[in-house]
């Protein structure tokens, strides 16, 4: 583990403090610190593969990864210059953008990934049936926000579905207590989540009830960005090579991350789990054989639409605005 450097960095912003560790990769040309969204989960694998495996390192690049405390606050940090690139949710992107802060999207990698979770033993097999049922959700949450959208786009009668509101974090035990029916998540996370607590569960997607939306995906400081297209177009080559040896070799992925962070290690199973159904989520219906990453106008679209709807977008941003496949392989 000689080669791994933890260090703690203090970032400072407007009314903002941060503070998470790093794992570094020996030294390389360019230096490129990247931001994940949250603190470790499966789909987070890939990146800690492309470390180990000295992708990064071979591409020109010396990366170095930091945990985040939400979309929102990173897409902050990387508007920032803090970090050049971010793995950001695109719902925080875009709310960003239209407040003027200067993102790009680079890169789409996660999509449609937003659920409705019951139990096994009685299960909620469409929004329809949450009429009569108890939900859990905090209102500022994405997958909350989104619930409305999943009600009217399947005709289901909110009036009779009951609504909690529990604080930040207690979602997960309210519904393994059975205080609830049912609850909105996203399936690459909090499914496994619950299953390591023991619960049969069974959820199904909003996409499959017509509510599509784009999810994480990378996201750069458009000054950075500016400065260092090379560097752009080898970290997103990574990024899809990286993706293609997970998909291959999950299990490896997730070896390599716990190698990089030995305290994952009791978390294995999870982050696994994790990353397996994190691999359905990587196409939409409009970018099924395109190059990794590929985003789609009709995707931007419907994202947007559906954030000036229900999730309290305040104007329309122009799609030139929030993203490029300049980046990319063709």
């Amino acid at each position: 583990m000689s080669d791994v450097t933890r260090r703690t960095t203090i970032l400072g912003v407007t009314a903002l403090a941060f503070t998470a560790p790093f794992v570094r990769s020996s030294r390389a040309a360019i230096p490129v610190s990247f931001r994940l969204d949250w603190s470790i989960y499966g789909s987070h694998a890939p990146f800690f593969l492309a470390l180990e495996e000295k992708m990064f390192e071979k591409a020109g690049l010396d990366v170095s990864i930091g945990e985040g405390q939400g979309s929102a606050t990173v897409a902050k940090l990387v508007g920032q210059g803090n970090d050049p690139l971010g793995f950001v949710d695109f719902t925080s992107m875009i709310r960003a953008v239209e407040q003027g802060i200067p993102l790009v999207a680079i890169q789409r990698v996660i999509s449609n990934v937003m659920c409705v979770i019951s139990n096994a033993e009685d299960p909620v097999r469409s929004p329809k049936e949450l009429e009569g049922k108890i939900v859990a959700y905090g209102p500022a949450e994405s997958t909350g926000q989104m619930m409305p959208a999943l009600l009217q786009q399947s005709n289901t009668d909110a009036s009779k579905i009951s609504v909690l509101n529990p604080a930040f974090g207690a979602k997960n035990a309210m519904f393994l207590q059975r205080r609830v029916d049912a609850i909105p998540a996203n399936v690459n996370v909090q499914v496994a989540q619950l299953e390591a607590q023991g619960a049969k569960l069974f959820y199904f997607l909003f996409s499959d009830f017509g509510v599509e939306m784009m999810n994480n995906g990378i996201v750069a400081n458009a000054d950075w960005l500016r400065q260092n297209p090379e560097a752009a177009k080898a970290f997103t080559r990574v990024t899809a090579e990286a993706h293609r040896a997970a998909k291959e070799n999950p299990e490896k992925a997730v070896d390599l991350l716990i190698k990089r962070l030995p305290q994952q290690g009791r978390n294995k199973v999870l982050l696994l789990r994790q990353l397996d159904l994190t691999f359905p989520a990587l196409d939409t219906r409009a970018t099924k054989g395109k190059a990794f990453g590929f985003m789609a106008d009709e995707d931007w679209r419907s994202t947007q639409e559906l954030l000036l709807k229900y999730g309290g977008l305040g104007k329309q941003v122009a799609l030139e605005k929030l993203y490029t496949n300049k980046f990319l392989e063709a």
